[in-house]
């Protein structure tokens, strides 16, 4: 067989019509040239970064990604309006999805919080809105690009903007931060963090592999040497989860091979044994993994730490609490305060006292969806292998590579989630896969299909515009602006002009509004204990603390179980103390719903001993203190805090005592406790 009659087979089990776009003309030309050039700039959103907004390294790059699939959603309305081949078909794949999308739909509504479920907050940008936009994106790319020629190019474009973000990667463990905002000592490159970063390179490894085994000539060069650099950046960066995915990945293509392409039989019992054996090792693993005292147990504490397994314990207990559809997306914080552990302070487990993600997508997502949510989610994993299978082995359209690669790049995928949690990168990613494989399912000769019409009805056109013109000032431009006032409003010294400014970009978006209020309480009380707050008089502060304490006031309305801005509220009503004492019942009062709503978590105790104190009742502020003690004995904070009331109290057998009984618990203390 000769080279081209090889090369003409090759594109036949691939799908693939010819190595060419297809060509439109009219308006049709416009709309897919949009198309065309839109998606490519999306494939550069995990480059977008900027100093200027709140959560640099998340906000511009959602936005951005937003705003493009906006632009290239509504020019795709207008093409499959004026040319109908471009409409969406029915798969396996777009059903599993809107059937996913229908019960996050439903979550929300019958969630905790429908606010925070639809917006998110900038600093994840993963609820119900995004996911509006990824399967509109889905959506176009699906439908538009049908050739394997339009999607060598879509990846191309993705690893060289992986690339990109593996050299400035690369540089920084060299000491040099190419992006500007100090991400040499931090990691991640423009992405921010070294899990994400990891997790986005995952996808691109897979794909330049892809393209390596299924091209020829100056592609497969540069594809040649983009390879080594990806994983490079990948194995340097210390992003452990998605370093062992592609790892396991590869490991599991070649045993795929094995299994069904030698021609030798032995070759693929030997691969098809070796592929049970993995899945009964992993499936033993996962059990042992939460059985305390074995291998597999302390191989993982050691690797993610025990603060993993403590969330997830919460996480179980909030699931079981709301099994069927959760507490809706993106409220996985109401769970995480309402079963806090106290250890959360020690380092043992972890040192984070707040988590807004299990890290782990089964329990993510049992959280949020319930029940109903997590097999909805497993259907769209269950559609694409059955699509790529049901193609390799009954209709024999596509090759074993685009099967067993594209199957793997999922399967890695999901592994490495079990321990990390999804951002905009690994999205984008994750739903350029599924777009490539819905395309799958429309390839091939176009018959039966109406007359294309080349024009669009006036009012059609006016409508639409209006809808994009809408769509992108409310969802793009006002929360770009709400997000570069939260920045303007923290930097500003002037708490009067603080409470202005904080007002008007709380009016401008509902997107993050519970941590925006929150971030701004922060901010007014780090500065009332700085030497630039003697510069203001009580009247302005005062003006500052009315504000704070109006916004807090509505998150509770509006989110009556959270904790957080029960207690921010506490710390700033606190903060009147010297201007205006009667706020102090007040402070009382949600301090103690914060401890209702949170019965574990020493924060709430420490905020009511503090008022407590302030009101003279320090015999019940010595309880309260106590009271945390009990909690967790190996927390310093609590001690210190005990002490410091005694002395108060002026008690000096009673400070001796406590130090003492400080001291026991961890000897090293004992400089640090005496020095009170």
């Amino acid at each position: 067989m000769g080279k081209r009659a090889r090369e003409k087979r090759e594109r036949r089990l691939s799908g693939e019509k010819k190595p060419r776009l297809e060509k439109e003309e009219g308006s049709s030309s416009i709309f897919l040239r949009i198309i065309r050039w839109g998606t490519y700039l999306i494939l550069f959103t995990p480059l977008i970064l900027s100093g200027k907004y709140f959560f640099p390294f998340v906000g511009p790059k959602s936005l951005y990604f937003m705003g493009m699939v906006e632009i290239i959603f509504f020019a795709w309305l207008l093409l499959i309006i004026s040319n109908p081949k471009y409409r969406p078909k029915l798969n396996a794949l777009s059903i599993a999805l809107v059937l996913f999308l229908f019960v996050l739909i439903l979550s929300s509504f019958l969630g905790e919080d429908f606010s925070r479920s639809f917006w998110s907050k900038y600093e994840r940008m993963t609820g119900l809105l995004m996911w509006f936009h990824l399967f509109a994106f889905f959506l176009v790319i699906s439908t538009v690009f049908r050739n394997l020629a339009d999607w060598f190019k879509i990846f191309s474009v993705s690893i060289f903007a992986a690339i990109l973000i593996s050299v400035i990667s690369l540089f920084a463990k060299a000491g040099v931060d190419l992006t500007g905002l100090g991400q040499a000592a931090r990691g991640g490159a423009t992405i921010g963090n070294t899990s994400f970063m990891g997790t986005y390179l995952l996808f691109n490894i897979f794909l330049a592999l892809y393209l390596i085994l299924k091209s020829a000539g100056g592609l497969r060069i540069y594809l040649g040497i983009s390879l080594p650099i990806m994983l490079s950046a990948l194995f340097l960066s210390g992003a452990r989860a998605a370093t062992y995915s592609v790892v396991g990945g590869l490991v599991l293509l070649f045993l795929l091979y094995l299994s069904f392409v030698p021609q030798k039989r032995y070759l693929n019992i030997l691969g098809k044994i070796s592929l049970v054996g993995i899945l009964m090792v992993s499936l033993i693993s996962a059990f042992y993994l939460f059985q305390p005292d074995n291998i597999v147990h302390n191989w993982f504490i050691e690797k993610a730490t025990y603060a993993r397994l403590v969330v997830w314990e919460g996480g179980w207990q909030g699931f079981l609490e709301r099994p069927w559809l959760g507490w809706g997306p993106e409220n996985f914080e109401l769970v995480f305060t309402r079963h806090f552990n106290p250890c959360m302070f020690l380092g043992e487990c972890g040192g984070e006292i707040w988590f807004d993600r299990s890290h782990n997508i089964i329990l993510d997502t049992l959280v949020a969806n319930g029940i109903l949510g997590l097999l909805a989610y497993f259907g769209i994993f269950l559609s694409v292998f059955y699509i790529l299978w049901r193609r390799y082995f009954l209709k024999n359209s596509i090759d074993f590579w685009t099967t067993g690669i594209f199957f793997v790049i999922l399967i890695a995928y999901f592994i490495q989630n079990l321990t990390v949690f999804d951002m905009i990168n690994s999205y984008l990613m994750f739903f350029l896969v599924l777009g490539f494989v819905g395309s799958l399912t429309v390839s091939g000769p176009e018959q039966d299909v109406k007359p294309r019409v080349n024009s669009v009805k006036e009012w059609i056109l006016a409508v639409i515009l209006i809808f994009f013109i809408f769509s992108f000032f409310k969802f793009v431009v006002q929360p770009t602006k709400a997000n570069r006032g939260v920045i303007n409003t923290i930097r500003v010294q002037s708490p009067n002009e603080r409470a202005l400014l904080g007002e008007k970009t709380l009016e401008t978006s509902p997107l993050g509004k519970y941590q925006i209020r929150e971030m701004f309480a922060d901010t007014a009380i780090s500065f009332s204990q700085s030497e630039q707050a003697k510069n203001f008089s009580a009247e302005e502060f005062k003006t500052e603390l009315d504000f704070l304490s109006k916004e807090l006031e509505k998150s509770i309305k509006e989110s009556p179980l959270d904790f957080r801005p029960y207690l921010k509220l506490g710390k700033i009503y606190n903060l009147y103390f010297q201007i205006d004492p009667t706020k102090l019942p007040l402070a009382e009062e949600v301090l103690k719903k914060a401890i209702e709503i949170s019965p574990t978590n020493q924060q709430g105790y420490w905020e009511l001993a503090q008022t407590r104190a302030f009101q003279g009742n320090f015999q019940e502020a010595l309880i309260l203190a106590e009271k945390t003690v009990e909690l967790e004995p190996r927390v310093i904070n609590s001690h210190w805090i005990v002490i410091q009331v005694a002395k108060i109290i002026g008690d000096n057998d009673l400070i001796e005592e406590k130090i003492k009984e400080a001291i026991e618990i961890n000897p090293e203390w004992e400089e640090n406790l005496r020095s009170i």
